[in-house]
């Protein structure tokens, strides 16, 4: 027996694999745009959502944490679930959901109202994101399904480079609550036509709701996984710091330290897009995936530690893009790696990489604020989560005898091939 649980077959979880799963990926592409710029419209708003509500800025701040949290931590049972049911019902009805959280966040009158409106707006993102991605995998051919899965990347980042800048003109126009409006507005339709239009039958296999944790069992999910933690918590965690560092360092000012977030916007999109060709390229020659993404970690650690040494903006600058841009690729790889190993189990695999990625932010930001900014011991952490990062998903891709070095029983990719079949 697997150790993923129950065999599965070697056919795709849902029906259309062709031009009728495919037709609908633009509107799905659409979806995580949105999804992408409300994931990261908080931060401007911060100053103006904690003035109104007579709040600090620091106490403002725990309703990204109620995001992240409640994403994170629903995002593994959710994600068993939408492998028991057709794809659309979670992308849409986890779409309402997301919507209901933005609402409720322009009614909110209080700190604690807008919290709970972002926890509700994480669980729909939980509910929603891991199926949405399954069903990219799954509708898409084996040799393309890493650009595939590239563009969604490409999309949820392009929210970050033009849905925050456009959500943060709008709350200076008309007032924040509308940029979460907006959010809302957009949302609503694209979840009614997943709903109703979105082809697919049932997924395969219907074990128990818990058997997403059984994951944990396969040595190669485990390694890549945790691979997904190291790498975040580095890259995100130093990230969120940059502002701080510019300024200090190089006298940025408001608007100077607003184009970081473009920068870092755009080196994700490119990276995410050249990611998506990398994996590919690999797939195709039998390359496995987890060599490219030690790649990419190895790429962001080299360029982290420039970027928080550099003693002049234009060498920070450009490492600040390139490990931006490494960060998506190495996202847009796993994603790919992960999402063709498993049909039977897709979205409760890649709602794991979204909990790990979620979880790695928080905890690299918790554990760089302790140390002094850009010290050596900041440096040094930064550069070791992305080392760590290279050593676990290199060691993830299967040995000769199977999927983590040793054949398993059952587990079997997308392609129809049997464990450790490339």
């Amino acid at each position: 027996m697997s150790d993923l649980g129950p065999a599965v077959s070697a056919r795709p979880a849902v029906g259309p694999t062709g031009g009728a799963g495919r037709a609908h990926h633009p509107l799905l592409f659409l979806f995580l745009f949105l999804m992408g710029a409300e994931t990261f419209l908080v931060a401007p708003l911060l100053p103006r959502i904690a003035a109104d509500l007579r709040t600090g800025t620091g106490a403002a701040a725990q309703v990204v944490t109620a995001y992240v949290l409640t994403y994170a931590l629903a995002a593994p049972f959710l994600g068993a679930l939408a492998d028991r049911v057709p794809r659309r019902w979670s992308i849409g009805v986890g779409g309402l959901v997301f919507l209901t959280g933005n609402v409720l966040c322009a009614a909110a009158g209080s700190l604690g109202a807008l919290t709970a409106g972002r926890a509700v707006t994480g669980l729909g993102g939980a509910a929603a994101a891991p199926a949405l991605w399954a069903y990219l995998a799954e509708t898409s051919p084996a040799h393309r399904r890493g650009r595939t899965l590239a563009t969604g990347v490409a999309g949820y980042a392009l929210g970050q480079v033009l849905g925050v800048p456009m959500g943060a003109l709008l709350a200076q126009l008309a007032g924040w609550r509308w940029a979460f409006l907006a959010i809302a507005a957009g949302l609503g339709p694209l979840a009614v036509v997943v709903l109703v239009r979105l082809p697919g039958g049932r997924p395969g296999p219907r074990g128990p709701l818990l058997a997403g944790f059984a994951v944990w069992r396969e040595r190669r999910v485990r390694r890549s996984l945790l691979a997904t933690g190291a790498l975040q918590a580095g890259r995100l965690g130093a990230y969120t710091f940059v502002g701080v560092l510019f300024a200090r360092r190089f006298g940025f000012d408001t608007g100077q330290l607003g184009l970081l977030g473009l920068l870092a916007g755009a080196g994700a999109l490119t990276g995410s897009l050249a990611g998506g060709q990398v994996v590919d390229l690999a797939r195709a020659r039998g390359r496995p995936e987890g060599l490219a993404a030690a790649g990419w970690a190895l790429l962001f650690a080299a360029a982290a530690a420039v970027g928080l040494t550099a003693g002049r903006p234009g060498p920070a600058l450009a490492a600040l893009f390139v490990w931006s841009a490494a960060g998506g690729a190495f996202y847009t790889t796993q994603q790919t790696g992960l999402g063709g190993l498993d049909p039977g189990r897709r979205a409760a695999l890649l709602s794991w990489n979204s909990t790990f990625d979620h979880l790695g932010a928080a905890v690299g930001t918790v554990l760089l604020s302790l140390l002094p900014l850009a010290g050596p011991a900041f440096v040094l952490t930064a550069v070791g989560l992305g080392l760590l990062a290279a050593l676990l998903a290199a060691g993830s891709r299967p040995g000769r005898g199977g999927v983590g070095g040793r054949c398993q029983g059952r587990l079997q990719r997308s392609d129809g091939r049997r464990c450790g079949g490339g």
